[in-house]
């Protein structure tokens, strides 16, 4: 959570910015420091990390504990595009493990991963009113995705079909963002997953439930293709105009 007294009623979650890989499950790992980069959504803990928000940021990589697939969707695989809290093949077909994680093991890195980031959303509900889930997706769509081999927006945003937040907030959102030159869709290819299913609704429901919509940045407006180094200027601006948007947002949507 960001520090100092005026925080704003506003939830800034970063999921799977990690490459770390969980300490107790290290020699089993098949992949390499630089294949788990490709399953990373690079920097978005340096484009979204922003001042005077509510924010909870996962310190592992998605690949071995995903926070944003439902904790007991623990045999659904990437190759099959039904990619689960667990899985053992990535979404391109590289085996995850050399030794895979028996079932005792698999629960237990839910219950020290994937719980404490969603007690950490859930304690900080009662002062929050809405929720951004931020990521970053590939340039292009990767295969067994719906926009498999085709370019993508440059911005996505999902609101799970309009039932995790407003048609209003959806589209002040993408305005903002149009109106700064860059293309933006809506609820495609990504229309959001686990965090908004699980916190969100489109009527804020105390304690628990706050309006919430998911970000994607595309990474081809800050990664350098061939070497998957930040552009520094470019993530700059990508966090400038995310922190302006939420500044806006929250004057025209939050009570405070």
């Amino acid at each position: 959570m960001s520090e100092g007294t005026n925080i704003r009623p506003i939830l800034v979650s970063i999921p799977h910015a990690s490459p770390v890989v969980p300490p107790e499950i290290r020699t089993q790992v098949a992949l390499t420091e630089e294949e788990i980069l490709h399953y990373t959504d690079l920097y978005t803990d340096q484009i979204y990390n922003i001042a005077d928000v509510h924010l909870v940021i996962a310190e592992f990589s998605r690949v071995f504990v995903d926070v944003n697939r439902a904790p007991d969707d623990i045999s659904q695989e990437y190759e099959k595009a039904e990619e689960g809290v667990s899985v053992l093949t990535t979404w391109d077909g590289k085996k995850v493990y050399t030794t895979q994680p028996g079932e005792h093991q698999a629960d237990a890195l839910i219950e020290k991963y994937h719980d404490p980031y969603h007690q950490k959303i859930e304690d900080a509900m009662p002062n929050v009113e809405f929720l951004f889930d931020c990521h970053s997706y590939l340039p292009i769509g990767p295969k067994l995705k719906p926009d498999s081999g085709k370019p993508r927006p440059d911005i996505n945003i999902g609101n799970m079909n309009y039932s995790t937040c407003t048609r209003e907030q959806t589209v002040f959102v993408r305005d903002y963002f149009q109106n700064l030159g860059y293309t933006v869709a809506i609820n495609f290819p990504y229309a959001g997953k686990y965090i908004l299913g699980h916190h969100c609704h489109r009527r804020r429901i105390p304690p628990f439930l706050v309006p919430g919509m998911q970000l994607e940045f595309n990474q081809s407006l800050y990664v350098e293709h061939e070497t998957m180094k930040p552009m520094a200027d470019r993530i700059s601006e990508l966090r400038k105009a995310f922190e302006g948007m939420v500044n806006v947002f929250g004057k025209n949507f939050c009570s405070k």
